[in-house]
């Protein structure tokens, strides 16, 4: 995603549009007092949970090295006692790296993990589920074309796929007038088949860097969720 004043992360495009500045992390925090996580802290956590959740091309992990500042001032916001972020240099050797993620999520073969939302919803019609481009996919473009955002054309990612609704949902946290779109991307959204997604990943992978997402994405849910619960649903 990017917006005019700064590069973010994966398959997202903002528009042109006034929605306001995004904040910088480590910056001014906005609401979330009294669950532990402030809009800084979650923004750079959703945004490098999206990183590690794109396909490890070189030229995304070269990315990653470039987060430890991010996830060293995440760490050091995190109440203590609170969910830690994985390393980012986790990610060992790149070519086998690859190699897991194209088994677990893309083929050739069967795919044991889609990272797609239409594929693990449980509250559609039978016939549609284990599928992909459900009705999900369409809410996601409206939602993302209210924020003023695009799918990019490269890497050519599904509006459901998880790192981009992790990015969509940082930036929207970012933003002061988008306080409800961010509430829909979580509640309507992410909590009801991101979980099933990382105990599928935890229990399938082959990769301690995969386990160690699945696990630490699992664990952010809850703090994410009190944050969101305390936005502001006018806004």
């Amino acid at each position: 995603m990017t917006d005019r004043d700064r590069a973010t992360t994966v398959a997202l495009e903002a528009r042109p549009r006034d929605h306001g500045a995004a904040p910088e992390a480590g910056g001014p925090g906005g609401s979330g007092r009294g669950c532990g996580l402030d809009e800084a802290t979650a923004v750079a956590a959703l945004q490098l949970l999206a990183h590690w959740w794109s396909r490890p091309v070189a030229e995304e992990v070269t990315t990653w090295s470039g987060a430890a500042e991010i996830e060293a001032e995440v760490r050091s916001r995190m109440p203590e006692g609170k969910v830690d972020l994985l390393l980012s240099s986790g990610g060992g050797d790149r070519t086998g790296l690859l190699d897991e993620h194209e088994r677990l999520f893309v083929g050739p073969g069967p795919v044991p993990c889609p990272p797609y939302e239409s594929f693990w919803r449980e509250d559609v019609p039978i016939d549609i589920r284990r599928s992909l481009m459900g009705p999900c996919t369409a809410e996601l473009r409206q939602l993302y074309a209210v924020l003023g955002l695009e799918m990019a054309p490269a890497p050519g990612e599904m509006p459901d796929h998880v790192a981009v609704e992790l990015e969509a949902l940082a930036y929207a946290i970012s933003l002061p007038a988008a306080q409800a779109q961010a509430r829909a991307l979580f509640a309507d959204h992410l909590r009801r088949w991101l979980p099933r997604l990382c105990r599928a990943v935890a229990h399938e992978t082959e990769s301690d860097f995969y386990r160690d997402l699945a696990e630490t994405t699992l664990a952010w849910t809850g703090p994410l969720q009190s944050y969101i619960e305390l936005l502001d649903p006018g806004s």
